[in-house]
């Protein structure tokens, strides 16, 4: 296809597992007579493409074939099958530093480095002082790399392949190093390289990443891509894929209980009840109600675990009556990740109402939630208490670390700290605050 730097088609690898290392030899004098070994197949027909000036994020989880695949583009590994075609030079930032002498200056492996990825000495010293003036090592470009801190050996690492400026990028973790100023640094040099038609191959577990700098998604599994599309969609299936894999593999789902008939009645979600089983956190109670399941929903009611500040959430939790109670309380809370929390709520704050249930009950409730959260990762944990103040004193059930959120960074920021609080702003004796305000209007 036209533009296009990277087709990738049909591409397999395939790996021999030997339970003994005589096994080996003893296939090989055989001449292959004697099966000693086991395929074990890190990938299967994955087909890929790549335009000029494009981001491609591969996420999936360890052992899905990320790494595999992007060592066979790097030419560091051959295909058991396949075939790739890459248009223009390529650099492969898969481990940072990787051929470096430790006895030899900074500068002196710039240049050995730079050779080792096909490109001359008259390139180099070219760009050398831009790679000098990136790693900002100052006299120490000169002392054997040996001597350098982790972080200085970081910096002149991608300072070097930042600055050789090739038609493809393969990006692997590699930014996740280094302090978070120098971090900046790197992402802000990637974003201007992709603007000047720069194509780059991102693999990271890191999702605010992945959703702000790439155009496309690709999520690998067990070697094979099970789905590719925007960002935002690519992330938040990526997020609930391991529960719905899990719940495939078991026969029947625990439902603590419940009759199976009531539940599909009141339409329990499949993933929330998985929530619920597979929680990080503390879970505890007298269990006289029992949670059965919990989920965070977007607009439409679809599970997600990504949102942006502002958006419009609902936390449904469900739960099983065990024995009668009186009053009967729903609470959330959502922790960062320091575990400090930095919002709770529970029913009775919300309209003060005293509930009582009876054995045998389901029940759901929904909190309609703005999520005026700053950009992070956050837990959420679920509860249902009693309801003698505001504070509930007898605990029901509590499950920690149910569910997880990650609040994305936003395109233009409305607050710093935490949380959002609702303000406004008046500015008094200024002459031309009116003039100013409608002429940014009407840009």
């Amino acid at each position: 296809m036209e533009n296009n730097v990277v087709d990738i088609k049909n591409v397999s690898k395939k790996y021999k597992i030997y339970d003994k290392p005589y096994h080996r030899l003893f296939e090989w004098l055989s001449a292959g007579a004697f099966k000693k070994h086991k395929e074990f197949w890190a990938l299967r027909d994955v087909s890929l493409s790549v335009k000029k000036g494009e981001c491609i994020g591969i996420i999936g989880h360890n052992g899905a074939g990320k790494s595999t695949l992007l060592k066979i583009l790097s030419k560091a590994l051959w295909p058991t099958s396949g075939s790739i075609h890459i248009e223009g030079n390529m650099v492969s930032l898969l481990e940072l530093g990787t051929g470096f002498n430790p006895e030899l200056t900074g500068v002196q492996n710039i240049f050995t480095s730079g050779k080792l990825l096909g490109f001359t000495d008259d390139y180099l010293s070219k760009k050398l002082s831009s790679i000098l003036d990136f790693s900002e090592l100052g006299d120490f470009i000169h002392q054997p790399v040996k001597s350098y801190s982790s972080g200085m050996y970081v910096r002149l690492a991608f300072s070097l392949y930042a600055n050789l400026e090739p038609d493809i990028y393969v990006v692997d973790e590699a930014l996740s190093v280094g302090d978070i100023f120098f971090q900046q640094k790197c992402f802000d040099f990637l974003q201007q390289l992709k603007a000047n038609g720069a194509a780059i191959i991102l693999v990271t577990h890191d999702m605010q990443t992945v959703n702000k700098y790439c155009d496309r998604v690709i999520i690998l599994s067990d070697g094979e891509i099970k789905n590719q599309g925007n960002s935002l969609e690519m992330v938040n299936l990526f997020y609930t894929m391991d529960k719905k894999q899990s719940s495939a593999k078991k026969s029947e789902v625990e439902s603590h209980s419940i009759n199976d008939y009531l539940v599909e009645k009141i339409d329990i979600p499949l993933e929330s009840k998985l929530n619920v089983q597979q929680a990080a956190g503390m879970h505890r109670g007298d269990h006289r109600v029992e949670i059965i399941g919990a989920i965070i929903c977007d607009a439409n009611g679809n599970e997600i675990r990504t949102a942006n500040t502002g958006d419009h959430l609902t936390i449904n939790i469900y739960a099983e009556v065990i024995e009668e109670v009186p009053d009967l309380t729903m609470t959330f809370q959502i922790s960062d990740r320091h575990n400090t929390v930095v919002f709770g709520q529970n029913s009775y704050m919300i309209d003060k109402i005293i509930r009582n249930v009876s054995k045998g009950d389901i029940i759901k409730g929904t909190f309609n939630i703005e999520m005026n959260l700053f950009q992070g990762l956050y837990t959420v944990m679920v509860g249902v208490t009693d309801c003698q103040t505001e504070v509930g004193n007898l605990i029901y059930d509590v499950i920690e670390g149910c569910m997880t959120l990650e609040i994305m960074k936003p395109q233009w920021r409305t607050f710093h700290g935490v949380a959002y609080m609702n303000s406004s702003f008046i500015i008094e004796g200024c002459s031309n605050t009116k003039k100013i305000k409608l002429e940014k209007e009407l840009q």
